[in-house]
């Protein structure tokens, strides 16, 4: 019995994909999806597809005749909607994804994927049979074991750190930390991060100096910060203009963050859910189910969008800790210790750089902090580490 039903799983029959479906968001109903000409296709994925077609066409010629080029657009239900240069569809997942041999072979499509995709003679819907090279992708940590990293987008070349102002649960160590550890994900992707401090309409001067400062100290030279107001438009211009078009941006923040409403303003027009914060913690609630890419007015590019995140756990960083903090990590080549922990030992030349401001030290803390979180979590992982 138990065997019967998860085989039944596997296999869906044309009225199990017909009654999923028909609980989707129609298409035409759907406003500002990106076309298949508003985001760009490198050398290297359109290659990947010519190989991919090639290696199918000696399998099945009329399979290999029926491919497309596409991108996931949007990702809701397991129905990824697939932008092509002439049309746009739902897909589903080929079985090859399951059968793959390695690791590339299983991987699934995330908005903002380039796909194969195949699109037979008389049918509504396709199947993503391929998911091409990612020049980027933001994944976040969701396992107890290494390995295990969800892709919340693929192939975005700027990530809106959002960050909330006038928040009455939030510490400035608190921002200070989300914004360090979106920074070292941000760099890690090969992305490029711009903090975005929004609902400044929220805060006094005072309290928006202060949490610019310590935003801007924080990002050093790695990173824009932009302070925004969905109410009264301050910002956006400057927002938009860090995506221009033939680009592709993503907004990253946790719920309540004003992610949704930011997007909005963007685009001009209520175009996502928004949802209002508790007022007991001011925390948001998930408006954002989907997983959504909007097209942004000429002359920008596309947008992201993603569920708000809890989170960020860092596992397994270190290239983006060093990408965020490269001053530090080339000031520490010269200590004494080759084991130093830039806290007390002699001759640590790091510290000799913050006392002599050629480091900020709130940088140097964030470093230390963050650092320490990944030496706990590669323990974690593999006793081996040594701490």
């Amino acid at each position: 019995m138990g065997k019967a039903r998860a085989k039944g799983k596997k296999r869906r029959n044309a009225g199990d994909i017909s009654a999923l479906t028909a609980a989707l968001p129609r298409i035409d109903a759907l406003h500002d999806v990106p076309s298949f000409d508003d985001l760009h296709i490198d050398d290297a994925q359109r290659s990947a597809f010519e190989a991919f077609r090639t290696d199918r066409a000696r399998e099945d010629e009329t399979a290999a005749a029926e491919l497309r080029l596409g991108w996931v657009v949007r990702l809701d239900r397991g129905f990824p909607l697939i932008a092509t240069a002439s049309s746009t569809f739902r897909a589903e997942h080929s079985v090859n994804f399951a059968k793959g041999r390695s690791d590339v072979e299983r991987m699934l499509p995330a908005v903002g994927d380039c796909v194969a995709v195949r699109v037979a003679a008389g049918h509504d819907m396709g199947v993503i049979e391929c998911v091409l090279p990612r020049r980027t992708a933001f994944e976040r940590w969701r396992g107890k074991n290494r390995g295990e990293r969800q892709v919340l987008a693929a192939n975005v070349d700027t990530i809106l750190i959002v960050q909330p102002l006038g928040s009455t649960r939030d510490t400035r160590a608190l921002i200070r930390d989300r914004i360090a550890r979106s920074l070292v994900l941000t760099n890690d992707c090969g992305a490029r991060p711009v903090i975005v401090l929004t609902k400044a309409d929220r805060c006094t001067e005072d309290e928006l100096t202060e949490v610019r400062t310590d935003a801007e100290r924080i990002a050093g030279e790695q990173a824009r910060v932009v302070v925004t107001s969905s109410a009264t438009g301050e910002g956006l211009d400057e927002v938009r203009a860090c995506i221009p078009a033939g680009t592709c941006g993503m907004i990253l923040g946790e719920s309540g963050a004003g992610k949704s409403t930011l997007l909005n303003a963007l685009l001009g027009h209520e175009a996502l859910a928004t949802g209002e914060v508790r007022e007991r913690d001011d925390m948001g609630r998930h408006t954002t189910v989907a997983r959504v890419m909007v097209s942004l007015p000429e002359p920008c590019g596309v947008i992201a969008d993603a569920p708000g995140l809890r989170s960020l756990p860092l596992v397994g960083h270190e290239r983006g800790l060093a990408r965020t903090f490269p001053e530090i990590v080339e000031a520490s080549r010269a200590c004494r210790f080759n084991d130093c922990t830039h806290t007390h030992e002699p001759g640590c030349a790091v510290r000799e750089a913050v006392e002599n401001r050629w480091i900020d030290e709130v940088r140097l803390e964030a470093f230390l902090a963050l650092a320490a979180e990944m030496r706990v979590s590669a323990q974690s992982l593999d006793p081996d580490v040594k701490l």
